[in-house]
């Protein structure tokens, strides 16, 4: 390059962006190298990835140093890089550019931590309790002869309680003979009382948080649920090599997920049983209840009865140590949809009580353009170290 050349870069940045509608930074530098033992000036222009497929709002017309014009490139054309000639690209290459594109904004959205304006919804694993009932009934157990702790009676329904402080609590409404729990109580003993006063008081609250949590294992065990008798865990048996369940996620009809199978350890030396799994307790957040799910997986020896340990915990660690967001948020979806039955919201203690099926939500005003969720997992449990128990 000759000496006497300058181009400055504002000008060159301008000229250029005045082509696009999506203009880009264009960093210009002049600077030496040592050419075979003799200094050269050079020229370098840096084109960034872009993280939208680029097309002019106008003809690219210029004129040779004979007066001759001609014409580099036409309005909308895209082009695309061949060798040392740029030429215009084909439909199936703009459709590649197009994906790069996306990769790129989404690469960059991530190593810059610079977020774009876009209008962006998180969601969370909390599902909100949107019915309840104003009363709460407890009552004192009647007593019974040799000591048999008494028993629920004839009716269509079965009745959730738990004990405390030496009596019953239940959302059941025990005031009357079509109790299934009126035969267990002194009717003399019972009382109703507000709801809210018990969630006011701490004690209180965790017999209620308590309660709920025994409502939805009473729930999970009609829809055929295991539960891992540790923790507000529950999970699918298995009796076969591997079981899968049809659902209806966000982006398809319907879906098969493998939601258990028989496999290899060699942590433990001897075959074992994965289980998708979800931790499901109540929880209270300022005056406001919520389910809260956190998926994850569960061991069993025979598809059905949980194992534990730090051996088998290692195992868990290597099936879940790639899980990446989406494929947790389908999981939490799959349980949702699970204990909701395909309808709005999971219906606890015969109606009275509603936990919605959407989970909460944030709308934030920024985000990774590119960021798209992905249509369905191909398997939720990632690739690990295993291999195929033989029958």
């Amino acid at each position: 390059m000759a000496e006497d050349f300058h181009i400055d870069q504002a000008d060159l940045q301008q000229k250029f962006n005045a082509y696009l509608t999506n203009p880009i930074d264009l960093p210009y530098r002049e600077f030496y190298r040592n050419l075979q033992g003799t200094q050269r000036r050079f020229a370098a222009v840096y084109i960034p990835p872009s993280s939208c497929v680029l097309k002019p709002i106008r003809s690219g017309v210029y004129r040779d140093e004979n007066g001759k014009q001609h014409t580099a490139f036409m309005v909308n054309s895209v082009l695309i890089r061949r060798g040392t000639q740029s030429t215009a690209a084909t439909k199936e290459e703009i459709a590649w550019i197009h994906r790069r594109a996306e990769r790129e904004g989404y690469r960059l959205g991530v190593l810059s931590g610079q977020p774009d304006q876009v209008q962006e919804t998180v969601y969370s694993n909390l599902f909100e309790v949107i019915k309840a009932p104003e009363i709460i009934w407890t009552a004192s157990l009647r007593a019974t002869r040799e000591g048999q702790p008494p028993q629920q009676g004839n009716t269509p329904y079965r009745a959730v309680y738990v004990l405390w402080n030496d009596r019953m609590v239940t959302f059941d409404d025990i005031s009357t003979p079509q109790s299934p729990l009126w035969e267990m109580i002194e009717p003399s003993s019972v009382q109703g009382e507000q709801l809210a006063a018990w969630l006011a008081d701490e004690d209180r609250q965790r017999v209620v948080i308590w309660l709920l949590n025994k409502e939805l294992r009473f729930l999970a065990g009609r829809l055929g649920l295991l539960h891992e008798p540790r923790r507000q865990k529950f999970y699918y048996s298995c009796d076969g090599e591997y079981r899968t369940e049809t659902w209806s996620p966000r982006f398809r009809a319907s879906s098969t997920l493998k939601v258990a199978q028989r496999i290899w350890a060699q942590q433990l030396g001897r075959p074992i049983f994965w289980h998708l799994a979800v931790v499901a307790p109540f929880t209270r957040i300022g005056d406001r209840l919520f389910l809260k799910l956190i998926p994850t997986i569960q061991l069993t020896n025979n598809g059905r009865k949980a194992v534990f340990g730090p051996r088998e915990g290692t195992v868990i660690t290597r099936l879940t140590y790639n899980r990446y967001n989406s494929s947790y948020l389908n999981q939490i979806l799959f349980w949702i949809s699970r204990l909701a039955d395909a309808k709005q919201s999971i219906e606890l203690a015969q109606g009275k009580i509603l936990v919605s099926a959407k989970p909460v939500e944030s709308p934030i005003s920024v985000g990774i353009l590119f960021d798209r969720p992905t249509a369905e997992p191909v398997q939720e449990i990632p690739e690990i170290e295993i291999v195929e128990a033989e029958s």
